[in-house]
């Protein structure tokens, strides 16, 4: 018997998808059957976002690579643009792309603090912004913003804790508002996960405190918000919306 595809034929959109969580989403959402864009940044994660996309279409799946800085607004309609051409619909955005400074208060400077709002916060916002009318059209769509237990814990970094704050403002604010228009919008929120962005983080003193607080007592790789993800996208989560879900191994109960 066939197994059924849980997002058999969606388009969905992943920014920061070269890498890290971003790449184990587009590979789950892929092997459920969506059509998968695969956004990267810039010029120096091209060869990641080629290599991810063409090993999920060798698999007999379907997958692109498309360039855009999410604070940039023009880049992103570009996005939009191309995914509207090539589907001729948007059903699931995942706010994946953000940045960390890795700087105390003390260190960091106004530069370095407005770009991580402007990719974290702002990149969030413009991708929604500019997704929202198809949506709006189709009478349906999902979005996922992905968030941190940063916010929780008063740890880590000034400028991503405030961020991901915004993030999860965000998500409350889209689904009252677009909730009677048939769009959902939820936060996956992790704690630390086998990533390139984590390295510097579960290398440090303070990392491997962190980890030694996590209940469940291990770092998982990135497929556990992969398959929280899965289930946010999917009809199984049919009637959540304006939810934060903690992917964090009981991190935030102590």
């Amino acid at each position: 018997m066939e197994r059924t595809m849980r997002l058999a034929n969606k388009v969905a959109v992943i920014t920061g998808a070269s890498t890290g969580l971003g790449a184990s989403m587009a590979r789950t959402f892929a092997e459920e059957g969506a059509h998968v864009v695969i956004n990267y940044p810039d010029d120096s994660e091209l060869r990641n976002a080629r290599t991810l996309c063409e090993s999920i279409t060798q698999a007999e799946q379907s997958a692109i690579h498309s360039r855009a800085d999410v604070s940039n607004w023009t880049e992103v309609e570009q996005l939009i643009s191309t995914v509207l051409d090539k589907f001729d619909r948007l059903d699931i955005l995942i706010n994946n792309a953000g940045i960390n400074s890795y700087k105390s208060i003390e260190e960091i400077d106004l530069e370095t603090w407005n770009r991580t709002i402007a990719v974290t916060l702002t990149g969030t916002f413009i991708c929604t912004r500019l997704a929202l009318p198809a949506m709006q059209s189709q009478g349906s769509g999902n979005i996922i913003n992905i968030a941190s237990v940063a916010p929780w814990l008063g740890r880590g970094t000034i400028d991503y804790n405030a961020a991901k704050s915004g993030v999860l403002a965000i998500t409350r604010s889209i689904a009252r508002q677009y909730g009677p228009k048939g769009i959902r919008c939820n936060t996956i929120a992790p704690s630390v996960h086998k990533t390139p962005m984590a390295e510097k983080v579960m290398a440090s003193e303070e990392g491997i405190d962190y980890i030694d607080a996590i209940p469940l007592g291990f770092v998982p790789g990135p497929d556990s918000v992969a398959k929280a993800a899965l289930f946010l996208a999917s009809d199984d989560s049919y009637y959540i919306s304006g939810h934060t879900l903690l992917v964090d191994g009981g991190l935030t109960l102590r």
